[in-house]
C-alpha cells in the first residue's frame, strides 16, 4: 500500500536536505529515534546502509535504512527493513520561491502478524507519517541556522 504527503517548508533545498540525511538533525524531527548511527566514511551516497534503533509503545527494535536514490538537495529515496514491515520512501524536494515543497510517497509491505491487522492500522500509520512531515515543517522553520559549503550544509 502507498501513502503520498506533501508539504511546503520556508526554507531552501539545501536546509531541509540536510535535516533529511544529517543523523543530528533527523533526531530533532523524528521522535521515535533512540539512536541513530553516524554516516560512514564518505557520506551518504546510493547503497549507503544505516542503522537505527527506534522505540515505540514500550518496544525497542533495530531498523536498518539503505539509501536507493540520491540526488543531493533534491531527491532521496530508501528502503527500510523494521521487524513488522519492509517500507520503501521518497522525498522530493522541489525548489519554490521562499521555500521547498516536498512530495513523500511511502510504500509499505506488512509481514508476518502485521500483515492481518494492516487495515485496521493503516489510518494510524498515515497519521504519523503526517505528523512526522508536520514535525520536519516545524524543526526546519524554527531550527539552527544552517550554511552550505560545498553542496553538503554544515550548522554553525
Amino acid at each position: 500500500m502507498s501513502f503520498e504527503f506533501t508539504v511546503d517548508i520556508a526554507a531552501p533545498p539545501e536546509r531541509v536536505f540536510a535535516y533529511l540525511t544529517e543523523p543530528e538533525l533527523v533526531k530533532r524531527w523524528q521522535p521515535d529515534l533512540a539512536e541513530l548511527a553516524p554516516l560512514p566514511p564518505g557520506g551518504l551516497r546510493v547503497g549507503t546502509r544505516q542503522r537505527a534503533t527506534v522505540e515505540e509503545y514500550g518496544r525497542r527494535f533495530e531498523v536498518e535504512t539503505v539509501v536507493v536514490a540520491l540526488i543531493v538537495n533534491q531527491l532521496l529515496g530508501y528502503e527500510m527493513q523494521a521487524p513488522t514491515a519492509t517500507v520503501r520512501g521518497e522525498y522530493r524536494l522541489i525548489r519554490q520561491v521562499n521555500l521547498t515543497r516536498i512530495e513523500e510517497t511511502v510504500t509499505v509491505k506488512p509481514r508476518g502478524p502485521m500483515s492481518m491487522v494492516w487495515p485496521l492500522v493503516k489510518g494510524f500509520f498515515r497519521r504519523k507519517m503526517e505528523s512526522r512531515l508536520k514535525l520536519l515543517k516545524q524543526t526546519v522553520e524554527t531550527g539552527e541556522k544552517l550554511s552550505v559549503q560545498a553542496g553538503a550544509a554544515q550548522p554553525h
